[in-house]
């Protein structure tokens, strides 16, 4: 009963919002964003852009058209708990409100010290259902092919911590894989340590590679879950892309305090079968110039 209320509200959220010119509604939007974040006391568990409301919306600000797309096409195509859209707006100068359901419930960050071993399985088992969803919508038929949703570049702090605001789109994982070699500049203490490396790299790039839909920022601020610890939603979805089958694993273990418990315990174990891809990316770790 509690879902079918849920689902009513905010049903009438979207149709009476465009009832109401573009320019009241953003300021509005403005007004209200600014008026939770005095409620919440500046926090908000998913940083200061992101703001709960107490009439179950969440308001985003600075959020990008492409985490729009994404979250639209994932729910379109999947039952992966992705938050419902009431609306999204930009204003002349750029400045931008994505209005959203509310998912009730903590992230995994915030609850990563209960992480026991079986919390850790329930957590598994929903990922597993989470990502094979994403790996089985049917990628793009034609180049580019590793890239944004809509052939746009992608958007990747993994790759783009030192260099520029985009990267690709490419027409396959070869040159994929060619220009994040190139792109990255590795730096070695001697040819023995760079021959041995650049091997290694160059073996692991010839095996095939399928392109699979993938989150790209799979870590557990960006997982919402509920008393049980069943995952009740995924956020932040504005890195989401076609990329290599591999990807979603080697991403989610970059955010260095998440690496042991949440890389290793969680994502080797949804993703087992990449473990030889994440030893030449902690190649591309130590001896990295950018990325």
């Amino acid at each position: 009963m509690l879902t079918i209320l849920r689902k009513a509200r905010l049903g009438i959220y979207y149709c009476l919002v465009r009832l109401i010119p573009h320019n009241l509604r953003l300021k509005l939007y403005r007004h209200l964003f600014f008026r939770a974040r005095q409620q919440n006391g500046g926090y908000s568990i998913f940083g200061g852009n992101v703001q709960r409301t107490s009439y179950g919306l969440c308001f985003k600000r600075g959020a990008l058209q492409r985490e729009v797309t994404a979250m639209r096409f994932v729910r379109k195509r999947t039952t992966i708990p992705v938050p419902f859209i009431v609306d999204y707006l930009v204003s002349d100068d750029n400045e931008s409100y994505l209005i959203m359901e509310l998912i009730l419930g903590e992230t995994l960050a915030d609850q990563y010290g209960s992480l026991t071993e079986d919390v850790c399985h329930i957590i598994i088992r929903d990922l597993i259902d989470i990502t094979n969803q994403l790996r089985s919508i049917p990628p793009p038929s034609r180049p580019p092919l590793v890239c944004g949703l809509g052939s746009i570049p992608i958007d990747c702090r993994r790759i783009q911590l030192n260099g520029s605001s985009s990267f690709g789109p490419f027409d396959s994982v070869k040159a994929f894989h060619e220009e994040l070699l190139k792109f990255s500049n590795l730096e070695f203490p001697n040819q023995e340590t760079k021959s041995a490396a650049l091997s290694k790299i160059h073996k692991l790039y010839e095996k095939p590679c399928r392109i699979v839909f993938t989150h790209n920022d799979l870590h557990p601020g960006n997982v919402i879950v509920d008393a049980n610890f069943r995952i009740v939603g995924i956020i932040d979805w504005e890195s989401s892309g076609w990329m290599p089958e591999y990807w979603e694993y080697i991403k989610s273990r970059f955010v260095y305090q998440y690496r042991k418990r949440w890389g290793g315990r969680v994502m080797a174990r949804v993703f087992p079968e990449y473990e030889e891809e994440w030893e030449v990316d902690c190649i591309y770790y130590a001896h990295r110039m950018r990325y």
